[in-house]
């Protein structure tokens, strides 16, 4: 492991140890209920949150149903994921250490794959490749969505200690037209969110995929 990366894995581990954000974002729990509506028909649905953190995700998931796999780089994620599941009586399929451009489950073995508040957090040069990786794993048919910051989001400027990526519309274009042939429908959106009197913007892009 070279030191950047030890010192990104470190970075991300002090930030979970705080247990990241208490409520699952509003545009996941829509996308996942507007596609699988009925709770009967999730235990069949093999769900992938990549890049889990504390785990907010993977309890809705579990919650709902879904047969919930997590995986992410910091092992005090995956520590906070299994104490916060365990704690609410609530089981997952599994649970491992890697990175978004190194997904350890098999080819074509997912339903759906969510990734939030992640790819801003991954070198750029790795995106288009991050995003083979999700389609790799997901079964014919299946779904990925993710949510990730845009350029101008007030959380990317660059002080920010995070070292997060702001991503232009160029960036997530040229993405896109790499992992075309691979799907059947793309989506792309901007959700923001404006604070004090507008003067802060969190400007985040919401890409679905449709695997061909």
């Amino acid at each position: 492991m070279n030191t950047e990366n030890k010192a990104k894995i470190e970075l991300w581990d002090k930030w979970n140890s705080t247990g990241g954000p208490k409520y699952p974002h509003n545009k996941v729990v829509q996308f996942l209920l507007r596609t699988y509506p009925n709770q009967i028909d999730r235990s069949n649905i093999h769900a992938l949150d990549l890049g889990c953190g504390g785990g907010v995700h993977m309890e809705f998931l579990t919650s709902e149903g879904f047969l919930a796999h997590g995986q992410d780089i910091s092992q005090s994620a995956l520590e906070t994921t299994k104490n916060r599941l365990h704690s609410k009586g609530l089981n997952y399929e599994s649970l491992k250490i890697g990175s978004t451009h190194e997904i350890f489950l098999k080819d074509e073995s997912m339903n759906v794959v969510i990734c939030i508040g992640v790819l801003e957090c991954i070198e750029p040069t790795l995106f288009a490749t991050s995003l083979f990786e999700i389609l790799r794993v997901l079964k014919k048919g299946g779904k990925a969505f993710c949510l990730f910051a845009a350029q101008g989001d007030f959380r990317c400027q660059q002080s920010n200690s995070l070292q997060l990526h702001g991503y232009s519309e160029q960036e997530i274009d040229e993405a896109v037209s790499l992992i075309q042939p691979l799907c059947t429908d793309i989506y792309k959106d901007i959700y923001m969110t404006t604070y004090e009197s507008q003067s802060m913007a969190q400007k985040e892009h919401l890409l679905t995929l449709m695997k061909k």
